[in-house]
């Protein structure tokens, strides 16, 4: 299968098999890149060396799968294809989830076999960290900003969030790339890595330290000694990520549970969404490096949650300080769902938040896809997404 992608006429278009298939209304035209560095946050907005921008983000699934460690959908896409395609669509930025074995596995890509498309020969015989190297080089050649997600760090449970400060309470730590447990010292030393190795490309633009903390993890030392603590581990990862590079901003998500302080509202609360505590325990974190990043999803999957749980979880937030989705959608296959998508688009322009990363870009195994496995485009999932960027 032949596949291309195009503007004609100021239009994104993809050519399957000889077939030209429009995929949305006219891509929004960003301004070339800023050539000094620095990515700040200022009264819920963004700027790229002073310059203001707009995240028109999407979440690219592979590099957090333990069992591959590299870009999904590679039978039928090509990796640079991928990049390209996104931007063709008017995205401007990734979220890329990634799990540490990247950093530190020694196992090779496999051949062709396994990796169909020929546009993907130069990945094999690469270790994860050389085709993530290739990755975000060429991400930052093609203009698109990038923010990566340290999302899982363990096969046993894959999306699930260690315990990362007590290495003797989990026991998904025999699935880790080197079969021994995720410590906090190991997780800052690889933020600090991540930070460094790619400081030199423009597009690099900050670190979500580490995705949806649930369970065990609480805001801020409670006296629980099974308890592990945002607000402590997101200072230490803002310390350790800004001397390793002071470009970065830091994406902060909430957490799962109420702290219980009396001082929170007991409503339903979705993984990564709870930031009440910052309003009385607020981050030791610069409010011009630091991003809210909180998560939202909705049926069948999902609760079907009311704004006014949105406005207290995290929408209080903004324009105090720069409120950016980090992952956001549903599987648009049924009224409840696209209805729910339309209302938390509408929400978030009604709050003035205007940039976000959808979820996500292409994945075989989950329905909440923008593109399917044929390579066909949700255009109307898509216009929602343009919708809330201001494409119309």
């Amino acid at each position: 299968m032949k596949i291309e992608s195009l503007i004609l006429d100021g239009k994104s278009y993809q050519v399957t098999d000889g077939t030209l298939v429009e995929l949305g209304g006219q891509p929004p035209v960003d301004p070339p890149l800023p050539t000094g560095k620095g990515y700040t946050a200022k009264a819920g907005k963004l700027y790229d060396s002073g310059v203001e921008f707009q995240i028109r983000g999407i979440n690219l699934s592979g590099f957090q799968a333990w069992d591959t460690r590299r870009p999904t959908s590679l039978w039928n896409t090509g990796w640079k294809w991928q990049i390209a395609h996104a931007k063709s669509m008017g995205f401007n930025a990734f979220r890329l989830p990634i799990e540490p074995g990247v950093l530190h596995s020694s196992e090779l890509m496999p051949g062709m076999s396994t990796l169909l498309m020929p546009d993907n020969a130069d990945l094999v015989g690469k270790t994860p960290l050389q085709v993530l190297d290739l990755w975000m080089e060429e991400a930052d050649r093609q203009g698109m900003r990038v923010l990566i997600d340290v999302h899982s760090v363990s096969g046993h449970n894959l999306y699930f969030h260690p315990y990362i400060t007590d290495p003797n309470d989990y026991a998904g730590w025999a699935a880790t790339w080197n079969k021994k447990p995720y410590t906090t010292a190991a997780w800052l030393l690889d933020l600090a890595f991540i930070a460094d190795r790619y400081k030199h490309l423009k597009c690099f633009m900050g670190l979500d330290p580490f995705n949806e903390p649930h369970e065990r993890i609480r805001w801020s030392p409670d006296g629980n000694p099974i308890h592990a603590f945002w607000k402590p581990l997101m200072e230490s990862a803002y310390a350790t990520i800004s001397t390793a590079n002071p470009n970065l901003l830091i994406f902060v998500e909430g957490i799962t549970q109420n702290d219980w302080s009396g001082k929170e509202k007991d409503v339903p609360i979705q993984w990564g969404q709870n930031l009440q505590p910052q309003s009385y325990a607020p981050l030791n974190i610069p409010a011009e490096k630091l991003v809210f990043s909180p998560h939202a999803y909705g049926p069948p999957d999902h609760s079907n949650q009311a704004s006014s749980v949105w406005d207290t979880l995290f929408g209080y937030l903004h324009p105090q300080f720069t409120v950016v989705p980090g992952e956001w959608g549903s599987n648009y296959n049924t009224d409840d769902s696209r209805a729910w998508t339309k209302r938390f688009v509408d929400w978030m322009i009604a709050k003035g938040i205007r940039s976000s990363f959808y979820w996500n870009y292409i994945n075989s195994e989950k329905p909440d896809a923008l593109v399917r496995n044929d390579l066909t485009v949700r255009k109307d999932m898509l216009a929602e997404v343009q919708r809330h960027w201001g494409v119309t």
